[in-house]
């Protein structure tokens, strides 16, 4: 079942380095601008959704990054930029109890709105992308990048519509499989 909230999890982790931007918890939603991102927060993936085998658990802490927005002179925002560190994250399989964790580094994430209402979004460093079976390209599929990502989203924030990977990637479903 696939949730707004449990999308911007996806892309918020994602997008602040552990995202996706990211996208249940009050936690998961993006940090307004100016305020530094939640400290921790957990979410259950059903099977099929983030891993197609098995129920995923992410749980995450430690983040340091904060919000900006950068306005043009009519106050209209331009792009939104997020850094600093993002989250340690644990992985579970939560039909064997197996566990991964990755240890975040630093990142950035600059996220500019599209005249279409779309977003297109650069992240440079650490990021969790968790691709549901509705995107683009379709999941289930949860990575850690260690690189460079490059999205785009529709205007929900919450589905992908195009995705470019530079860098190491981990395939946390093959992981904990």
């Amino acid at each position: 079942m696939k949730t707004t909230t449990a999308r911007r999890f996806a892309h918020t982790t994602l997008l602040a380095a552990a995202l996706a931007a990211i996208p249940t918890a009050a936690g998961a939603v993006p940090p307004q601008p100016g305020t530094p991102m939640a400290e921790s927060f957990s979410y259950d993936f059903p099977a099929g959704v983030a891993c197609a085998g098995f129920d995923l658990r992410v749980e995450a802490s430690g983040a340091t990054g904060r919000v900006r927005e950068l306005l043009d002179r009519n106050g209209d925002v331009v792009r939104e930029l997020t850094t600093g560190r993002g989250y340690d994250l644990t992985f579970t399989n939560l039909a064997t109890n197996k566990t991964y964790f990755v240890r975040s580094s630093g990142s950035s994430q600059v996220t500019i709105p599209n005249t279409d209402g779309t977003f297109s979004s650069v992240i440079r460093g650490s990021a969790l992308i968790i691709l549901f079976p509705d995107d683009k390209p379709a999941g289930p599929i949860s990575y850690v990048i260690k690189g460079r990502s490059a999205f785009d989203l529709l205007a929900n924030r919450s589905t992908f519509t195009s995705l470019e990977i530079q860098g190491r990637i981990t395939d946390v479903c093959a992981v904990l499989g």
